[in-house]
């Protein structure tokens, strides 16, 4: 009976509110083997040369660096705090990014649109963000508009209010992207390697948090999170363009004098890996058509001396498309699209990571041949030839990023912070002139620990188990479903759920009478054994952190029950189709797809169509106290499978049509309300569906045209290419 599946467009809203190229997350193939193409010479080195600095401290602590840069008449205003995800509260990941979001979302003098029209107006630009270990809130306008810079970032970054409806809209867009980037393997597997590598450090947390940690922040964790982290003696400001010192910090300590100090906070120490063999966790996701590949392990701090020769060592194996692993993963062998590796550096030992796809088959082939080329850097020198290429590509790049204003403040910023002043800056290129073959060749020998590494494996577990287990020994499984960012050991609780409240048979049996009325209301036999629908109508689609509802010309739905669905939505940029055949699902816009089997599987066991389940083996019903609907007393009776798979049905006890539906998907709650009922032949079938996701409208549908019980081509659940 149901015209559409309700999450399917849940989905694609969030997609939408993500961005568009969201889509392109094709399957990956093998690519031919290529011949490796000569690259351009390279650039000679420039001469890094830093116009000077100058230092102040204010009394509140708050260090206070000048550049001068006159070349262009603009300013760039650039602090860094101890404000990352670092300093969550373990239960609240993404306290963090939450608080520096909303930083800019009104102040005690400032609204939200206040403060965007007063940056817009100038061409400037205002934002706050997160890091690892830091905040970042930055302002950059022309030098004639200084004061408003000043008066604009002291202002968000000391008095925000986090506005409680700020706060909602926030939590609605983040909470859809995490919907978005929790199905997609990468996400899953570098957020498992970090956790794997850190267990309950912080370095390991997630920065966006989790569905259930942002569920829980509130107002006042922002408040308080500002009030402990945003202080000026743990803060640096530099200040570099088109200003004199003096009056950069004039206006410095106009703008942030009487900022107060607080507790300054230092990050816990990260301890040393184990050096046990590898440690391999597998995340199995049945739908997967590639496996995601990460290995890694603890590395080094910033102010390492080996630094230097960290980042040639990197450039060498995995920092560009002509290292090593993309040229033995891709280009020889065509494993994969890409292959990569990057370190991060904090204050504690950082991370290394190595990265790479490949479709299932060759899961195995692709991680042994990672493993192997790390290994190689260790075995034998860098031939002269690759290495010069090596560091001349870092001494080229580096000058292009200190071009800007805030190019420099943020290179900078990044120095002085770890304890670093202008020589660091002047000397880097010096210094990675200076690593030789020995140096990377060392690096790799008693830094690098292939053999211990960790490794996470996102896939289909079935094909590649048994060879995983015959090649390397015990591994890890744990279930996509069961995946807790928050955990150490990345698992979600054992907990049991608490059991439902006793129901006599006697309130059992009348809240089954209730849904076998419903289903005769709805068309009884006919309603029960109907076959397939086309549904056709147009709408709106209101995806959090779009600021007006977006419509939705045209949308067919066909459908063949119990579980296949195709459903065509006309948007502005293109035709979105949807489609689950009852085995896999995908969703294209244009030329782009992704895979959504996961979520199709999961949309069989929850709304409308449950109702039709009411009373056979392996499902429950039971009474829920009464409620309403848009003021209209209904009856609510909950039907759930043996897994504990729940959807709430509002009946109204004069007509017992079904009014409303309500379930929870991965920690939010979604509702759908039915109204304009017609008769298509001997079935009633709800002409409106208004759909709303944790209190929010998310979708409105109204339909012109709906068929029952008519052919309908199975082509169209054929996935193009199969």
């Amino acid at each position: 009976m149901k015209t559409f599946r309700i999450h399917s467009l849940i989905l694609a809203g969030a997609l939408l509110a993500v961005a568009s190229g969201a889509l392109s997350q094709t399957p990956q193939t093998p690519q031919t083997p290529s011949k490796k193409a000569n690259p351009p010479s390279p650039a000679p080195a420039k001469d890094v040369r830093f116009p000077p600095f100058e230092q102040k401290t204010l009394a509140n602590g708050l260090r206070v660096v000048v550049i001068e840069q006159h070349e262009q008449p603009l300013v760039s205003l650039r602090m860094v705090l101890k404000a990352g995800k670092t300093f969550d509260p373990a239960e609240k990941a993404g306290l963090a990014e939450a608080t520096a979001s909303l930083l800019t979302k009104g102040t005690e003098k400032r609204s939200a649109q206040q403060i965007a029209e007063a940056i817009d107006f100038v061409g400037g630009n205002l934002g706050a963000s997160t890091g690892i270990e830091s905040g970042f809130a930055n302002a950059a306008v022309t030098s004639d508009q200084l004061d408003l810079g000043f008066d604009l970032l002291s202002d968000v970054v000391l008095h925000p209010t986090f506005p409680q409806d700020e706060l909602e809209r926030w939590r609605r867009q983040a909470l859809s992207n995490l919907q978005i980037e929790q199905q997609e393997a990468g996400y899953l597997a570098s957020n498992a390697l970090q956790r794997l590598l850190f267990g309950s450090h912080p370095y390991g947390s997630p920065q966006q948090g989790t569905p259930e940690s942002l569920r829980g922040l509130t107002r006042e964790d922002l408040a308080a999170f500002h009030k402990r982290r945003y202080v000026p003696n743990d803060t640096i400001l530099a200040v570099v363009g088109d200003v004199k010192p003096a009056d950069a910090f004039a206006r410095a300590e106009k703008a942030f004098g009487s900022w107060k100090a607080g507790e300054s906070v230092q990050i816990p120490a990260v301890q040393p890996a184990s050096g046990k063999g590898h440690r391999i966790v597998v995340i199995d996701k049945p739908d997967a058509v590639q496996t995601e590949i990460r290995l890694g392990q603890v590395a080094i701090p910033f102010r390492d001396p080996a630094l230097y020769a960290e980042r040639v060592y990197n450039t060498v194996l995995g920092g560009t498309p002509s290292a090593r692993l993309f040229d033995e993963v891709r280009r020889k062998r065509g494993l994969a699209y890409g292959a990569g590796s990057y370190f991060t550096e904090g204050t504690q030992p950082g991370w290394f990571e190595a990265s790479t796809s490949t479709k299932t088959e060759s899961t195995l082939e692709a991680l042994e041949v990672a493993l192997d080329v790390i290994r190689g850097i260790g075995k034998e020198p860098v031939p002269a030839s690759e290495l010069g290429l090596a560091k001349t590509f870092m001494t080229g790049s580096f000058p292009l990023e200190i071009e800007t204003p805030g190019g420099i403040a943020a290179k900078v910023l990044e120095a002085l912070k770890f304890g670093y002043g202008r020589e660091f800056l002047e000397g880097y290129n010096d210094r990675i002139s200076q690593i030789s073959a020995a140096d990377v060749q060392r690096f790799a020998k008693e830094r690098i620990h292939p053999d211990d590494m960790a490794i996470v494996l996102v896939g289909n577990a079935s094909a590649f188990s048994d060879a995983l287990k015959k090649k390397f020994g015990a591994f890890e499984t744990i279930p996509v479903a069961e995946v807790d960012f928050l955990q150490a050991d990345l698992r979600k609780p054992k907990t049991e759920k608490p059991a439902a409240a006793s129901v006599s048979s006697a309130d059992q049996a009348k809240a089954l009478e209730v849904i076998k009325k419903a289903q005769a209301a709805l068309g009884g036999k006919a309603f029960l054994e109907q076959k397939t629908q086309i549904a056709k109508g147009s709408g709106s689609m209101s995806p959090p952190g779009v600021p007006q509802p977006m419509p939705i010309p045209s949308i067919t739905a066909y459908r063949v029950l119990p579980n296949k669905e195709r459903t065509e939505i006309q948007l502005p940029m293109g035709t979105m189709i949807q489609v689950f055949n009852g085995t896999t699902g995908w969703m294209s816009l244009g030329p782009q797809s992704r895979d959504t089997t996961a979520q199709g599987k999961e949309e069989q066991l929850y709304g409308f169509d449950v109702l039709r389940q009411a009373g056979q083996p392996g499902y429950t019903v039971r009474p829920l106290p009464d409620g309403d609907v848009a003021g209209k007393p209904v009856k609510i009776v909950e039907i759930a499978d043996a897994q504990g798979h729940a959807t709430r049905f509002f009946i109204d006890p004069q007509t017992s049509l079904v009014t409303k539906v309500a379930f929870e998907i991965n920690g939010q709650t979604t509702e759908a309300v039915y109204t304009d009922y017609r008769e298509v032949s001997g079935i009633k079938i709800p002409f409106q569906t208004n759909v709303s996701q944790n209190g929010q409208p998310f979708v409105e549908i109204k339909y012109s045209d709906v068929q029952v019980n008519v052919p309908v081509d199975e082509g169209l659940f054929k996935k193009p290419g199969d």
